[in-house]
């Protein structure tokens, strides 16, 4: 019997039988994503669940006049999961960068699994629960914060997700005034000005902290 392979942190898929296991293999398709490459266009149909099973990608909400990147995702983590039960299209954008590879599960069939499995449901819905109030979370905590706060917060969690304080910028000088609610020029001054004070250095989209405690002292103050 062929299955997907789950890593000690998959325990969604543990929650499942084998011939569950099995069956969510059968009706799933696996797909490579290139740096850079579109997974989910907003506007998309919600037709199946996305599950990251390796790599990075970056979720954004576009409007006529801006692109707001409101989180970033590593592997072993389910790409819209609350999308696909409330809503027949993605109402965000999801951009690979890293080379990445996701899979695409029979929206039917994990529908099928939740129905029949009380464990696997709870675990869903747990999951779906901590996605939902990670999200408002950060979003309030940045909402409070000065540019130079919640630059420092933003990259104190790139730093998190990478698990590198050396790590290359996953979105634009913009997306990064818009994911903070600060103008363009705030963001590229508040950057170098910790580039002076040597907390960090900047090359391009290339950032490395150099001074990870003064980052955290003025992410927590500012």
């Amino acid at each position: 019997m062929t299955k997907i392979p789950a890593s000690k942190n998959n325990s969604w898929f543990v929650d499942l039988t084998s011939a569950q296991q099995e069956l969510i293999f059968e009706h799933s398709n696996s797909l490579q994503f290139k740096k850079d490459e579109t997974i989910i266009k907003q506007g998309f149909m919600a037709d199946h669940i996305l599950y990251l099973e390796e790599g990075m990608a970056k979720l954004s909400v576009e409007d006529q006049q801006r692109s707001t990147v409101f989180k970033i995702i590593s592997g072993d983590s389910f790409i819209g999961l609350m999308c696909s039960f409330v809503k027949r299209n993605f109402d965000f954008s999801a951009v690979a960068i890293q080379p990445s590879t996701v899979r695409l599960i029979d929206r039917a069939i994990f529908e099928q699994m939740i129905r029949e499995n009380g464990k696997f449901a709870v675990h869903i819905v747990q999951l779906m629960s901590l996605m939902t109030n990670k999200i408002v979370h950060d979003l309030v905590h940045l909402s409070h914060k000065n540019a130079d706060g919640a630059i420092c917060t933003v990259l104190k969690e790139l730093a998190s997700v990478f698990k590198s304080n050396t790590f290359l910028m996953p979105f634009s000088r913009i997306e990064l005034a818009n994911t903070v609610g600060y103008s363009k020029e705030s963001v590229i001054g508040c950057l170098s000005s910790l580039q002076k004070e040597k907390i960090i250095d900047v090359s391009g989209k290339k950032i490395e902290i150099l001074d990870p405690h003064r980052l955290e002292i003025i992410a927590k103050n500012g």
